[in-house]
């Protein structure tokens, strides 16, 4: 006779046997009161980055927008959230990241209503050589070479006048210069940061006020109508289009790296508002 896993838990005790038995990796791992509020505003890409072992990160959403790592990824880190028991993803800087095949789920263009991309960040490096003159590292994004789209760069400390800035930009598919919007704080290695980059629907032909929104740690801190972050400007204009580009995580062109954790990263296809950010990090805090 074959056992079903409820037959042989109600056999043997319950719970606490299953919890003594069966390896760690096949049990569910509880469900935490940020999980719920992430799950109840239905992204489509939910990745935890709790993983214990091996090279793929699942997606929380149910949508089946899994992960694979690349290079030398560290699992079981500390996470950025308090008072919840799941793990964060470690980057070494030198070349590891987690990809995921790309989708329209991803893009801007796609639902009509916008994209936001939300991620608990710790940079444990805070100057580095990265990309240009300027040094800066793409740490998340979706695009690549004729298809560019959307991506969130972070600026080293030895930056001559960014320094430590951590900006969104939305880029039409042959790149350059993209609408952004940007925080430039004080920052120190090894703290976690939540991130939230909103990109409003529309482009600069049917939506001349739209543009890309920041956050941090629950705070709006720049978007339209300030200077460079509205699609429609006098320096460019962003009609951004979806492609075929993967979705990274650790990178967004290859050519530079995250030193540092991610944790929590989700893609809604909305504009979240700013209470909902701001519940987000309040419960993510909560001590």
């Amino acid at each position: 006779m074959l056992w079903t896993r409820r037959q042989l838990l109600i056999a043997s005790g319950g719970a606490a046997w299953a919890a003594r038995s069966w390896p760690r990796h096949c049990l569910a791992a509880p469900v935490s009161d940020y999980q719920n509020l992430v799950l109840a505003k239905n992204p489509v890409g939910y990745w935890r980055l709790g993983e214990s072992q091996g090279t793929i990160a699942k997606d929380g959403s149910g949508r089946g927008h899994h992960g694979r790592c690349h290079g030398a990824q560290s699992w079981q880190q500390p996470g950025a959230l308090h008072g919840d028991a799941d793990t964060s993803l470690g980057l070494d800087g030198k070349g590891s990241y987690l990809e995921i095949p790309t989708h329209p789920d991803f893009s801007q263009p796609t639902s009509g209503r916008g994209l936001t991309v939300e991620a608990w960040l710790r940079p444990d490096a805070l100057e580095f050589a990265g990309e240009a003159a300027d040094p800066y590292v793409y740490w998340l994004g979706k695009g690549q070479p004729n298809t560019h789209e959307w991506a969130l760069r972070f600026y080293s400390r030895a930056s001559p006048d960014r320094p430590n800035r951590i900006s969104a930009y939305l880029f039409n598919p042959e790149g350059g210069l993209g609408a952004g919007a940007y925080f430039q704080d004080e920052l120190r290695a090894g703290e976690w940061i939540h991130v939230v980059a909103c990109y409003e629907p529309g482009n600069a032909a049917t939506n001349r006020e739209a543009g890309v929104h920041i956050y941090k740690n629950g705070e709006h801190r720049l978007g339209p109508p300030a200077p460079g972050a509205l699609y429609n400007s006098s320096q460019w204009q962003i009609n951004p289009r979806a492609g075929v580009a993967p979705l990274r995580l650790g990178t967004y062109n290859l050519k530079s790296f995250l030193k540092g954790g991610l944790d929590e990263v989700a893609i809604y296809q909305r504009v979240l508002t700013a209470r909902e950010i701001q519940e987000h990090y309040r419960i993510g805090q909560r001590r």
